[in-house]
């Protein structure tokens, strides 16, 4: 008897798999680097504000979870980060915020750069999140995604369970 299906079992899972395969080698956007330096801490908790930066911010508007600065002659393309026209005097009052707030071990703010495929540095971040993934799908454009912690969760927020159903 004849099947109506025009493949037999064995070659239709041959071809998923190859396009599968393929479907995996499309080419991702050169990928930059969100790095963990010092200094940048530094210069953000000295409370002063670049001029030839756009700042942006995740969370509440009064007390931000991570804040980035991208140099003006890149644009930001995000659906998550929220622009802000930072002041010193707005920048010291999220600064007096986090300082009185108490963070569990390993959410403490850190700040570091934001750099393009090709090195070229594109901004600076503060943040508890560490861990970044940042693209320039085209020139001049930077996609920033939401940074998390080296435990994979965001810190600040609950989380239910690393594993399926809440269950662990």
């Amino acid at each position: 008897m004849r099947s109506c299906f025009p493949f037999h079992p064995f070659r239709l899972m041959s071809l998923c798999a190859v396009a599968a395969c393929l479907a995996g080698c499309a080419a991702a956007p050169p990928a930059g680097q969100w790095l963990i330096e010092p200094g940048v801490e530094q210069l953000f908790e000295s409370g002063r504000v670049l001029p030839d930066h756009a700042y942006y911010y995740l969370g509440s508007s009064t007390a931000p979870d991570s804040i980035i600065a991208i140099h003006r002659r890149f644009t930001l393309r995000t659906r998550v980060w929220a622009e802000v026209d930072l002041t010193e005097a707005k920048l010291n009052g999220w600064l007096q915020w986090y300082r009185t707030e108490h963070y569990p071990p390993g959410c403490e703010y850190r700040g570091g750069v934001i750099l393009m495929p090709d090195g070229q540095q594109a901004g600076f971040w503060y943040s508890q999140n560490i861990i970044n993934i940042v693209y320039m799908p085209e020139p001049g454009i930077l996609e920033v995604y939401q940074p998390h912690s080296v435990a994979g969760g965001t810190c600040g927020k609950e989380n239910d369970s690393m594993f399926f159903g809440g269950m662990e």
